[in-house]
């Protein structure tokens, strides 16, 4: 028995990753255009691993198991209740003018009992296509989180190659600050520095080693988030890209069409919300109406297994209606009517909240490509000083603090390249979860 439970235990567990593997709302054909493999395998961990994954799934199936119990509802209900009795010798028992001394009575009912209520109303029917629509919100529910968790790892994942990149440059500044405090000494020998001049350099190193274990300890947070996203416990380390490989291809769209934002699992959710209240303001309405139970025995009753009439056999119609409950059913129609009214002002905020999340995401992403070009174009500037300062030094117009300096400048502009252009892909990546889980790049061709 223990090694049937884990067999069957396995067998849900290799189930439920399936389920997460070949789910449509992976879009993998999306990720796969940011030109990263190491981004595609993690993403396909993710889907096998993740504990907030596996519970949507699970609770689709636990929605798909509530239908079919409505559905069930539907059906005539068919049980047996039998009675097996005996009457000892007691007292005489009278009749009218008949006594039965001792009495003693043996009795065996064995029936099969139907119950079906008759939906004329349409009632019951109702009641299913009520949870049906709720086991669609709940797929729509399924969808956000899997746009929602991809989103998150993607995002946390070119944080954390931002942070390689950034900690790798700031152990150079750390360095570069380091000749320059050794400059000024040589300096001070010779009468050209003070030590105010070493002072400041000793203290602006200081800072850079604080903004280096500030950029260690984000990096450290990514890991442990990424780790939880990825709900693997052998998973020791995240792979990931070198920050210089990174090459990220996508451009925003040119604007949105509206359209689009039907894909939104929150709008789509609210829409379902809606019809699924609808319906239920039709059931509330259709329970002030009188019912009609088809009642039916089938079987045996019998006073002694020698009797020569033991068949039941009964039918019958049994009309009943609530006339009186102290309002409660009125009451439950305005209430549903109420709750139908919150529905449709939460239908509409949706669809604003939608146009604007995916239109601040545009913008986002068309922002951070501008300032991405920016961030570029100094950073030649400043490549082109720092040349220009070389040869300075060569003409004698300029020392080796000169070109340490300018160095220093050249990799902060480097620093705030790295910046610019992972938040773009993370504009990217909101923008894609702003669409509910939409390839952007695709527009035109939907």
């Amino acid at each position: 028995m223990k090694k049937f439970l884990i067999l069957l235990s396995i067998i849900l567990v290799s189930s439920i990753q399936a389920n997460a593997e070949i789910t449509p709302y992976t879009n993998l054909s999306f990720w796969n255009k940011f030109n990263d493999e190491i981004l595609l395998n993690n993403l396909k961990h993710v889907y096998q691993n993740n504990h907030d994954l596996k519970s949507a799934v699970l609770k689709v199936n636990e929605s798909k198991r509530i239908v079919k119990m409505s559905f069930a509802d539907e059906l005539p209900h068919i049980g047996f209740q039998g009675y097996v009795g005996q009457i000892f010798h007691s007292s005489d028992e009278i009749f009218g003018d008949i006594e039965i001394p001792d009495f003693t009575e043996a009795h065996f009912l064995l029936p099969l009992n139907m119950n079906y209520e008759i939906d004329i109303w349409g009632k019951n029917h109702l009641k299913t296509k009520s949870k049906k629509k709720q086991l669609e919100m709940i797929k729509q529910d399924e969808k956000a989180a899997y746009i929602y968790i991809s989103s998150a790892f993607a995002a946390d994942y070119y944080n954390l190659i931002r942070y390689d990149k950034l900690i790798e440059y700031q152990n150079l500044l750390i360095d570069l600050q380091q000749q320059v405090i050794n400059s000024y000494k040589i300096k001070y020998e010779f009468g050209t520095a003070t030590l105010s001049d070493i002072e400041l350099a000793e203290k602006n190193l200081t800072f850079m080693k604080e903004s280096l274990q500030k950029l260690s300890e984000k990096q450290d947070i990514l890991k442990n988030q990424l780790s939880v996203l990825i709900s693997d416990k052998d998973f020791e380390n995240i792979d990931r890209l070198n920050f210089d490989n990174i090459n990220f291809t996508l451009i925003p769209p040119k604007s949105i069409p509206f359209q689009i934002l039907d894909n939104r699992p929150d709008r789509v959710k609210s829409e379902l919300d809606l019809e699924r209240i609808g319906i239920d303001v039709k059931t509330a309405r259709r329970e002030l109406l009188p019912k009609f139970i088809i009642n039916g025995n089938l079987g045996f009753n019998l006073y002694s297994i020698s009797s020569s009439s033991k068949f039941l056999a009964d039918l019958g119609v049994v009309p009943a209606w609530d006339l009186f409950m102290g309002g409660r059913k009125i009451q439950m129609l305005k209430l549903q009517k109420d709750k139908y009214e919150i529905a449709i002002q939460r239908y509409e905020k949706t669809i604003l909240t939608a146009i604007q999340e995916s239109n601040d995401a545009l913008y986002s992403m068309k922002t951070a490509e501008h300032i991405k070009f920016i961030t570029n174009d100094r950073l030649k500037t400043d490549e082109n000083e720092l040349s220009y300062t070389k040869i300075r030094e060569d003409a004698g117009t300029a020392d080796n603090l000169d070109i340490l300096q300018q160095e220093q400048k050249f990799i902060t502009s480097k620093m705030q390249t790295v910046s610019a252009k992972t938040n773009e892909i993370i504009s990217a990546i909101n923008l894609y979860q702003a669409l509910g889980g939409v390839d952007f790049t695709e527009i035109e061709n939907l």
